[in-house]
């Protein structure tokens, strides 16, 4: 796929605002990027979140090296929590690759939808 410059730049920059958002809140980051492939490079919903997930990858290595440095982790919760979001991944991913992407587009809004309204409550 070919990006014009302007283009390849916006991906920088909001890229960039996707990885302090990351690495601020300790997520959140992904949601940009697929937006942010929805609407500047077009990909159909599908491809958006899968290439968010790729994208996201050294994101959070970076982020979990700084708050590691600064001793910010509690390991106990941290190795049950890994567990599930592994075996979730995995669940979520095989999913991904099943579902259609309109069918995707909905299930993306209505949890973006639920959980601004669970952060106002």
């Amino acid at each position: 796929m070919e990006l014009s410059a302007k283009n390849k730049w916006i991906l920088v920059i909001f890229s960039a605002v996707a990885g302090f958002v990351n690495g601020f809140l300790g997520g959140g980051g992904g949601v940009i990027v697929v937006a942010l492939l929805l609407a500047v490079v077009k990909l159909n919903q599908k491809y958006a979140q899968a290439t968010a997930l790729l994208t996201i990858l050294p994101l959070t290595i970076v982020s979990a090296v700084v708050y590691l440095a600064r001793g910010a982790v509690d390991w106990i919760p941290t190795l049950w929590v890994t567990l599930g979001v592994v075996v979730g991944g995995i669940v979520g991913a095989v999913a991904l690759s099943k579902l259609k992407s309109n069918v995707l587009k909905i299930i993306f809004a209505v949890v973006l939808i639920a959980g601004g309204i669970k952060m106002f409550f």
